[in-house]
């Protein structure tokens, strides 16, 4: 059951998100349940957008992730703010398997590492960004490995081939 606080700011937000985002749908979460209180949807445009909301009132940068759907992926970001209570915001924009979404680390620069981190292991590239190359994979590697289509490469049959 959220707090007075927490009511008021979630609806202050809400209604900074709609203004902003008027193709969006945005509903309430149960965060016992869900972990969250509101929830963005978007279909593939409108995340910096949604940064600058949550920035401009005052929320962080979680972490960002994705979700490998057949045609699609799902970008997941989420944000949260200890002023007053805590609240958690989930923002989901769904894109097309070749899209390149906008990169949101002009507005969080923490953003730099987990976008590094998405493209290395889905191999999403995001627009305008600063230093989009590999963070823990090799630099060579020929692969994406949170993939559903993930199988063997070249690469990982030298290692097999090394370690077997």
């Amino acid at each position: 059951m959220p707090t007075e606080g927490q009511k008021k700011l979630l609806e202050e937000l809400k209604n900074s998100l709609t203004r902003a985002l008027p193709e969006g749908r945005i509903t309430s979460g149960d965060y016992a349940r869900t972990g969250y209180h509101l929830e963005v949807r978007l279909s593939d445009v409108g995340m910096r957008r949604t940064a600058m909301v949550m920035k401009d009132n005052r929320f962080y940068l979680e972490t960002i992730t994705a979700v490998d759907f057949p045609g699609s992926f799902e970008l997941i970001y989420f944000y949260s703010t200890w002023h007053d209570d805590i609240c958690r915001v989930i923002a989901r924009i769904q894109i097309l398997k070749d899209a390149s979404p906008y990169t949101v680390s002009a507005i969080y620069p923490g953003a730099i590492w987990l976008e590094r981190e998405i493209y290395d292991f889905f191999g999403i590239r995001f627009l305008d960004h600063p230093d989009l190359r590999r963070i823990l994979n090799p630099d060579n590697a020929d692969y994406f490995p949170l993939l559903k289509t993930f199988g063997k490469t070249k690469l990982t049959e030298e290692i097999d081939d090394i370690l077997c």
